[in-house]
């Protein structure tokens, strides 16, 4: 089961291996054998690729969401601009690999599958916990180096 860059992955295994070689803290992709690296990576995937991005898929045909062509609209009048993004942005291989690793550390919880079933509070005893609402994406950091890609509000005059 091989991953294709492009096709069902944003990176390919030797890519998120060289990423998560320089990293602190990933003993669960570390621990990971071959075959569920490669599922993780395509679940990542799968779950970035149903976010709303900015501007339109470089290519019509192209499976998944990137690489894009973003049009860039700035703060002056007048300034338009458009970026080609010829291949997948490093930015969405490392939030891959970032949500790969999350769903490798997170993903089979009794907490993560609570938050999907979109509970809100759960009390055991003394104890109870609160969730402030289930995200797309189990990892923070994915989210992060993803903003400047995702769509959001517009000011429509």
């Amino acid at each position: 089961m091989a991953l294709t860059e492009g096709i069902d992955s944003f990176c390919t295994l030797e890519w998120a291996e060289e990423y998560f070689g320089g990293k602190l803290y990933c003993d669960e992709w570390q621990g990971a054998d071959q075959g569920t690296k490669e599922k993780a990576l395509k679940e990542a995937t799968r779950r970035i690729n149903r976010l709303s991005f900015k501007g339109s898929k470089a290519e019509s045909g192209q499976v998944l969401q990137f690489p894009r062509i973003l049009v860039n609209v700035g703060q002056r009048i007048g300034f338009f601009g458009v970026v080609e993004q010829p291949t997948i942005p490093d930015e969405v291989k490392t939030a891959t690999c970032e949500e790969a690793l999350a769903l490798l550390k997170y993903g089979n919880s009794a907490r993560t599958k609570a938050q999907e079933q979109n509970l809100v509070r759960v009390t055991f005893g003394d104890v109870s916990e609160e969730y402030k609402g289930y995200g797309k994406l189990f990892s923070k950091e994915a989210l992060e180096l993803l903003k400047p890609y995702i769509a959001g509000a517009v000011v429509i005059r």
